[in-house]
């Protein structure tokens, strides 16, 4: 026996297919919208903690902009992004090459939403005579927080 389907069940089928449909991308959608709002921060401090060998460290670009000098907090969407990190390491041994060091890194940083990264440079003391390629210091996290942060 074939089972008859009438076109007004077909249509009803359909129409409930459809905004079942609409719905689910609306919560998408206010989800991406949400995710789009929603940012981290990194934040750079004067005076790290020097019992951890951390020094301060400005960010020069992100993504290829250059940024403030002045500027100590950045708001950046979630994700991946392009940081250009200079140190300012106040070690004595390293201020009579200070113009022969490579005293910047180019880092790839994930920045989660909500989220505060403290960022400073790590000073290497093991590598200090490697100053010309730049392996006496690293950029480096040193407090993680969770904050609420938004665009």
């Amino acid at each position: 026996m074939k089972a008859i389907i009438s076109i007004t069940t077909i249509l009803a089928m359909t129409l409930a297919f459809s905004v079942s449909a609409e719905g689910n991308l609306a919560g998408e959608e206010a989800t991406k919208s949400q995710e789009n709002q929603s940012c981290g921060a990194i934040v750079l401090y004067n005076k790290p903690p020097s019992t951890r060998n951390m020094h301060f460290a400005s960010i020069v670009s992100i993504d290829g902009h250059n940024i403030s000098s002045t500027a100590q907090s950045f708001n950046l969407s979630p994700g991946k992004h392009i940081l250009r990190v200079q140190e300012h390491i106040t070690e004595e041994s390293l201020t009579r090459r200070r113009g022969e060091a490579k005293n910047f890194h180019i880092i790839e940083f994930e920045v989660e939403a909500n989220k505060k990264y403290s960022l400073g440079a790590k000073y290497i003391r093991k590598n200090r005579s490697k100053y010309k390629s730049g392996e006496y210091w690293t950029p480096s996290v040193w407090k993680t927080s969770n904050v609420e942060c938004k665009v």
